[in-house]
């Protein structure tokens, strides 16, 4: 069974949800970057998402700031970003997508 291309009704319940995050610096051929990470491995809104797109058949993958990765297109893979807002916290982006 191939999942539904549209997402939104199994995960827009995440969107807007704060996850709490940690930036670190480190320092790369004398440039300094950020990596933002998740605080806490076992964040219940990421578990929670991980359990709602298994549920669906799915896999969660989810974009934080900075993140690279593959571009390869898997219809069993839901695509979830978190986002630094104005206010400085990290919150679940509306856009989930398959991929």
């Amino acid at each position: 069974m191939t999942p539904q291309r549209d997402v939104s009704h199994i995960f827009n319940k995440f969107a807007g949800k704060e996850v709490p995050m940690k930036e670190e610096e480190f320092d790369f051929k004398g440039h300094k970057y950020t990596q933002v990470k998740l605080a806490d491995e076992n964040d219940a809104t990421v578990k929670e998402m991980r359990d709602a797109a298994k549920d669906a058949g799915l896999r969660l993958r989810l974009w934080l700031p900075g993140t690279m990765g593959t571009m390869d297109f898997r219809m069993d893979r839901v695509n979830a970003r978190i986002e630094k807002e104005a206010d400085g916290k990290y919150r679940v982006s509306p856009r989930f997508n398959l991929g």
